[in-house]
């Protein structure tokens, strides 16, 4: 499949998602663009571990910056940006792999899918640290 027609689809896969969600109509847009800005990402760096670790950085840093800008939460931004990366092909074949008796190639499977979500979460969490570490503080009333 040619890679525009993959963006379409990630980008109609992820404002579907959030209108599953019932997100506001204004964030879906840009959480459907951040998402084809991910996995253009994972596209380039030949979908591996580490294409799914920055692809899901990339998201998450954009979903904290417009989440800062349009005075929304991150988790509105991020649930519908990051769902085209999730393996859930990958998920698949394992469970195919072993009804089928092919152990070893579930196994494959399996810890590259495993690996893959660990990436997500792990880049989800980085991005969240980095913009909380960078966030001012803000004083409660009444001290100096």
């Amino acid at each position: 499949m040619s890679w525009w027609v993959q963006l379409i689809a990630c980008f109609v896969a992820a404002a579907s998602f959030s209108v599953l969600l019932h997100q506001p109509r204004s964030s879906i847009l840009v959480s459907s663009l951040i998402a084809v800005a991910g996995y253009s990402v994972f596209l380039l760096l030949n979908q591996n571990t580490t294409a799914y670790f920055l692809a899901s950085l990339l998201i998450g840093i954009l979903c904290e910056s417009c989440a800062r800008l349009l005075k929304r939460t991150a988790t509105l931004f991020i649930t519908g940006g990051i769902i085209p990366l999730v393996p859930g092909v990958g998920l698949y074949n394992t469970m195919r792999h072993v009804v089928e008796g092919s152990y070893h190639e579930a196994v494959t499977v399996g810890v590259n899918t495993i690996l893959g979500l660990c990436a997500i979460a792990l880049a989800i969490t980085t991005s969240s640290v980095i913009f909380s570490v960078l966030r001012p503080k803000q004083r409660k009333k009444g001290t100096a």
